[in-house]
C-alpha cells in the first residue's frame, strides 16, 4: 500500500479500484462527484486511473459493460438524479447479462439533504426523497450502499466491491459530496474475495446423472454459453472438450467463449434462428448438454430445448431431464463430468461425417462473388466480413438484424465477439466499442450496427475520435426499424409468392412508425472526427475495405441495404404470423 497518512473517502475508493486492476473509469463529470474525480486527477503514481469522459451516461454505462466483460471488473461515475437515472438502462443490461460494474453516484451534501427535509429546499437534481436514487438501483444491482459519513465508508465500499466480484453483477455506491474529502481509516489489508461456494457432492451427483443419460441415449453434444466466459472457465471447458472429444456449439450469447477455429466447434446454435444446417444437425444429438448457456429468447429463437434428453448447467444449478441439482458451480460440474466420462464408453454426436468438410458448412456465410455489382444484402455483406476479420479484430455487434447476420462469422480468437444479446438495448455496440478498445488496446474493434440503433448512441463516435481509436463502424442502413417490423408483422419481408395481400393496406407495407429519418452517416465523421465512406454495391465495399488499414483514425462506413432484405437466420419468421398480424388466419392471442 502507498502512503496512507492523508487518507480520505475518495482516496480510499481509488486505492481499492487500483487494487482490483482498474485502468479506466468511465462516466460524466458532475459537481457532486468532482472531489472523487479530482482525487484521481491529482494522482501522480504510475498506475493512475484514466478518466474516460463520455457524451452521455447511457454511453458511459455501455462502455463500462463491455470493459467488464473483458477485464472482469469496471466502474462508471455519474452525478445524482439526472445522471444516475439516465445510466439506469445500461446498468440493467449489465445486471441481466452478469457484468461486474460498480456504479459510483455523487449526491448532494449532508447540508443539502437536511435543507430538503427541514425547509423543502431542493438542490440540483433532487426529487425530495433522499433515497430515490439508491432505491431504484436496488432492483438492478446485487448490493447498494449510501455513504453519509466517513465512519462507515470503508466498510460500505469494501462490501459493495466484494459483492460485485463474488456475484459478477453490478453494485451501487452513492456518496454525499462533502463526504468525499472527509478523513477515514486506511485499508488494513487487501480485499478478501473468496468466491462462490457450492456443494461439491451435488456436482458429483449431477455429473453422475448426466453420465447415466449418456449411457442410455448416447451421442452427446455440448452447447456452450456465456457463463463459461463470465466465470473464467474457458480452460476448464477446453480440457473437457479435448479429453472427451465431444463436439460443441455455442449460444449466440456465448459466441467466441473459445476460439471458433477449435476442431470440435460446430457453429452457433440459436434455436430457430440458427442456420438451418446447424439447427437440423444439432437436434439429432442424443443428449444435449448446455454448459453455462441461458434459456433466453435470443439464445433459443423460439425453440424449446427442454426435454428428457437435455442437461442444462447454469445459474448455479443443473437440470438433468426432469431431475434437478441445486447449488452446483459450473466449474465443479465440468470438472466432475470430465472425470467420470473417462471410465465410460460412448460415441459422441458427429454433426458432420468424415466425408464432409466442416469449413464448408452453412454457418460460415460465403460471399456471393457473382453478385459483386448488385446491391449489398445482409448475407453477402457478412460473407465478405467473414473473410475480412482476423485475430487482430474484436467484433462488437448490435442487436436485431446485425446480430443475426453476424452470428455466422468465424471468430478465431476467444473473446473476439461482444454483443448484448439478452437485454438488447439498441445502440449498445457503438459506445461498447470504446470499452472494448480500452480493455484491449492492441486490437482493432469492428462494429456492426443498424441505422436505428446507431441514431441512439452515435455520439460515441466522438469518443472514439478523441481517444485516437482506430475503430471501424459499419452502419447497416435499411432505412427502417427492421427487427421491430419483423416481430410485429413480417408480411413486408415475405417473398412475392408467399406474401399475403391484406385488405388493410398498411399491413402489406412497413409501418410508417418503423421508417427512419435518413441521415448522411458517413458525413458524421466530419462532425465527430474520423473518416467516412458510403457503399451500395459489393464492388464499392471491396474498394472501401482496402482503405481501412489505417492505425491512427476511426471510420464510419455507411452501408446501404434494400429496405426489406433480411438475414437468412430470421427468415423462419416469415412462416409465422407476427405478434400483431391480427388478420393472419393463424394469429392468436396465445402466441
Amino acid at each position: 500500500m502507498e502512503n496512507l497518512t492523508d487518507m480520505t473517502v475518495a482516496k480510499y475508493l481509488v486505492l481499492r479500484l487500483k487494487e482490483l486492476g482498474l485502468t479506466h473509469l468511465f462516466g460524466i463529470a458532475g459537481n457532486y462527484s468532482a472531489p472523487f474525480l479530482n482525487t484521481i486527477d491529482e494522482d501522480e503514481s504510475a498506475d493512475k486511473i484514466n478518466i474516460i469522459g463520455d457524451t452521455n451516461e447511457i454511453n458511459a454505462g455501455h462502455c463500462a459493460d463491455a470493459y467488464a466483460r473483458l477485464k472482469g471488473f469496471a466502474a462508471v461515475a455519474v452525478t445524482y438524479g439526472v445522471g444516475a437515472f439516465t445510466l439506469l438502462n445500461a446498468t440493467a443490461g449489465s445486471y441481466v447479462e452478469h457484468c461486474p460494474v460498480l456504479v459510483i453516484n455523487g449526491s448532494p451534501t449532508n447540508a443539502d439533504q437536511m435543507k430538503s427535509i427541514g425547509e423543502g429546499l431542493l438542490a440540483s437534481h433532487m426529487t425530495g426523497d433522499m433515497y430515490s436514487n439508491i432505491n431504484v438501483y436496488r432492483h438492478v444491482t446485487v448490493a447498494a450502499e449510501l455513504v453519509m459519513s466517513s465512519v462507515d465508508a470503508p466498510y460500505k465500499i469494501d462490501a459493495v466491491l466484494m459483492a460485485c466480484l463474488i456475484y459478477g453483477r453490478p453494485v451501487y455506491l452513492e456518496v454525499f459530496e462533502d463526504v468525499w474529502r472527509m478523513p477515514c481509516e486506511a485499508p488494513k489489508h487487501k480485499l478478501a474475495i473468496n468466491g462462490y461456494r457450492s456443494c461439491t457432492q451435488n456436482a458429483v451427483e449431477a455429473a453422475k446423472k448426466t453420465v447415466e443419460l449418456i449411457k442410455e441415449f448416447g451421442a452427446p453434444i455440448f452447447w456452450a454459453g456465456e457463463e463459461i466466459q463470465r466465470k473464467g472457465l474457458q480452460e476448464e471447458f477446453l480440457k473437457l472438450v479435448e479429453e472427451t472429444k465431444i463436439e460443441f456449439t455455442t449460444s449466440i450469447m456465448g459466441k467466441s467463449v473459445v476460439s471458433e477455429s477449435n476442431r470440435y466447434f460446430r457453429g452457433v446454435f440459436n434455436g430457430n434462428a440458427s442456420p438451418k444446417d446447424v439447427q437440423e444437425r444439432f437436434k439429432k444429438a442424443g443428449v444435449k448438454i448446455g454448459l453455462g448457456a441461458w434459456t433466453t429468447g435470443k439464445n433459443l429463437g423460439g425453440f424449446n430445448i427442454w426435454g428428457e434428453h437435455t442437461v442444462l448447467a447454469n445459474h448455479s444449478s443443473v437440470r438433468i431431464g426432469a431431475q434437478f441439482e441445486p447449488n452446483v458451480s459450473l466449474g465443479d460440474f465440468m470438472s466432475e463430468l470430465r472425470r467420470q466420462l473417462k471410465d465410460v464408453a460412448y460415441k459422441p454426436h458427429h454433426m458432420y461425417d468424415s466425408s464432409q468438410k466442416v469449413a464448408d458448412a452453412t454457418f460460415v456465410v460465403e460471399p456471393r462473388k457473382k453478385d459483386a455489382d448488385l446491391p449489398i444484402t445482409y448475407d453477402s455483406f457478412f460473407g465478405r466480413m467473414n473473410q475480412f476479420i482476423t485475430t487482430d479484430h474484436v467484433v462488437v455487434s448490435d442487436s436485431g438484424f446485425s446480430l443475426l447476420g453476424a452470428q455466422g462469422l468465424r471468430i478465431k480468437e476467444a473473446n473476439g465477439f461482444v454483443a448484448q444479446a439478452s437485454w438488447l438495448s439498441i445502440g449498445y455496440s457503438v459506445p461498447a466499442a470504446v470499452g472494448v478498445k480500452c480493455a484491449l488496446p492492441e486490437k482493432q474493434v469492428i462494429v456492426f450496427v443498424g441505422d436505428g440503433a446507431f441514431q441512439e448512441t452515435c455520439q460515441a463516435i466522438s469518443n472514439q475520435a478523441r481517444l485516437g481509436h482506430n475503430t471501424i463502424v459499419f452502419v447497416l442502413d435499411n432505412t427502417i426499424y427492421g427487427i421491430e417490423q419483423m416481430l410485429t408483422n413480417p408480411n413486408p419481408f415475405r417473398p412475392a409468392d408467399r406474401k399475403i395481400n391484406y385488405p388493410v393496406e398498411h399491413m402489406n407495407e412497413v409501418y410508417p412508425y418503423n421508417k427512419m429519418h435518413q441521415w448522411k452517416y458517413a458525413k458524421l465523421a466530419d462532425v465527430f472526427g474520423g473518416k467516412g465512406f458510403e457503399v451500395s454495391t459489393m464492388n464499392e465495399l471491396e474498394d472501401v475495405l482496402k482503405k481501412l488499414d489505417v492505425k491512427d483514425t476511426n471510420f464510419i462506413v455507411h452501408v446501404h441495404l434494400p429496405e426489406v432484405d433480411i438475414p437468412e437466420a430470421i427468415a423462419y419468421k416469415n412462416d409465422r404470423p407476427g405478434e400483431d398480424e391480427v388478420l393472419n388466419k393463424d394469429w392468436s392471442l396465445c402466441g
